[in-house]
């Protein structure tokens, strides 16, 4: 009995040794190979993003109708009249004064604190279709007020590039007091004044995990049946091979679209499942070919021989060392599981249950925002963010390659 901790402790050892010794491999290949250390970063700064970013940065849903799709880089601005700029430059300066603010806008939103205070006194005007804009200007005009809160494109509208004669004599002792009251929007506002870059920070949790999910159980398919194909041959082989191809001569997307259409995608599990089982067929048959050429090995045939089980020669003899393949077809899995995702959401295949990259992109194809430079953040926003995933991926794979297939790790050490 006192053999038992002892062998115990001695496989903690042992996997503990292994743990560390496959760690130092990653990391000397991951210095060897730059493209693929750029890309393990690329994926840790997503898995931040992902995981800690949506916790730190709430996710901004609340329409504002003055700032709708506006540039990168747009604020809140102080406008007051031109005697009155250098006193005024913040909101602390109002003590005991008027200031006009929007209603439903995020001036409102910013007074709010102040006005419970009783610090100034806030007059709120309608937003109505744009007009409540002139409204609030003129009354700063006529000294109604002391200082008003606008919205960079408003600001820009009547006061800096008012094409209008008589609003532009009308308004010529206003001027901006402070260009930066409020802090700016990185990626602009979308169609309905909502900050993009909160919905970039939220956007790709789901997408990812969906993709990753896809991809991971349309691995595990194509490797299963793969495997059991080569391994036990003849009536299997046979029907799992006509069943791949079968699969592959239909196309998978549009394929996906017509399921979509009659199966409700409200579940981002059931999504990710309906994608693997249209994913499979290539990585199954390249398993396949794998495993017959690994099987005529001398340590699989001794396994087979020794009757050790075919889970045992799968997962101990076979897989290991098709590591590197299988890992690499992992990640172009994912690629296409989030590919074939956004395509779906783009065509309004998927009910709108979160607000993802892909929905980003669906929003800014249907309410025209391709076509308006002033938006266009909010459809290029998502793309890139897409698209840098993906690069970050395929250049991770080259450093599993290299960790995963001793030939080139000797092949890259130094003196040979």
């Amino acid at each position: 009995m006192a053999s038992i901790p002892y062998d115990l402790g001695g496989r903690s050892v042992r996997f503990t040794s292994n743990a560390l010794s496959s760690g130092g491999v990653f990391f000397r290949a991951l210095r060897r190979n730059r493209a693929g250390l750029i890309g393990f970063i690329g994926l840790m700064i997503y898995a931040v993003w992902i995981l800690i970013a949506p916790r730190l940065i709430p996710f901004d849903d609340n329409v504002r109708l003055d700032q709708i799709a506006s540039p990168p880089g747009s604020r809140l601005m102080l406008v007051t009249r031109a005697d009155d700029a250098a006193r005024y430059t913040t909101l602390d300066d109002l003590q005991g004064r008027t200031v006009g603010v929007l209603g439903n806008t995020s001036g409102e939103a910013m007074v709010e604190p102040y006005e419970e205070q009783g610090a100034f006194t806030v007059e709120t005007e309608r937003f109505s279709n744009g007009r409540g804009i002139p409204d609030l200007l003129e009354m700063l005009a006529e000294g109604e007020v002391d200082a008003i809160i606008l919205f960079s494109d408003s600001v820009k509208e009547y006061l800096t590039s008012n094409t209008d004669a008589g609003q532009n004599e009308q308004f010529a002792n206003l001027t901006v007091a402070n260009a930066a009251l409020g802090p700016p929007y990185l990626l602009g506002t979308d169609t309905q004044g909502r900050d993009i870059f909160s919905h970039i920070i939220h956007g790709g949790t789901t997408l990812i995990a969906t993709a990753l999910a896809a991809g991971l159980m349309s691995t595990l398919i194509a490797v299963m049946l793969g495997s059991l194909a080569a391994l036990l041959g003849g009536v299997v082989d046979n029907a799992l091979t006509a069943f791949a191809n079968l699969v592959l001569t239909i196309p998978s997307f549009p394929l996906l679209v017509v399921l979509a259409s009659l199966i409700r995608l409200d579940n981002p599990l059931l999504l990710a499942l309906l994608i693997a089982a249209l994913s499979w067929p290539v990585l199954m048959r390249a398993v396949r070919s794998q495993v017959l050429s690994l099987r005529e090995r001398d340590y699989v045939e001794a396994a087979f021989a020794l009757d050790l089980g075919l889970r045992h020669i799968v997962l101990r003899e076979i897989l290991p060392n098709m590591m590197s393949f299988v890992a690499i077809n992992f990640i172009f899995a994912v690629t296409k599981a989030m590919y074939d995702q956004v395509g779906l959401i783009f065509l309004g295949m998927v009910p709108i249950n979160d607000y993802t990259w892909g929905v980003m992109l669906y929003f800014g194809r249907s309410r025209g925002t391709l076509f308006s430079p002033d938006s266009a953040s909010m459809v290029l926003s998502p793309v890139l963010a897409i698209a840098m995933f993906q690069v970050s991926l395929v250049l991770f794979a080259r450093s599993l390659e290299e960790m995963f297939d001793p030939r080139l790790r000797t092949a890259k050490s130094p003196g040979t």
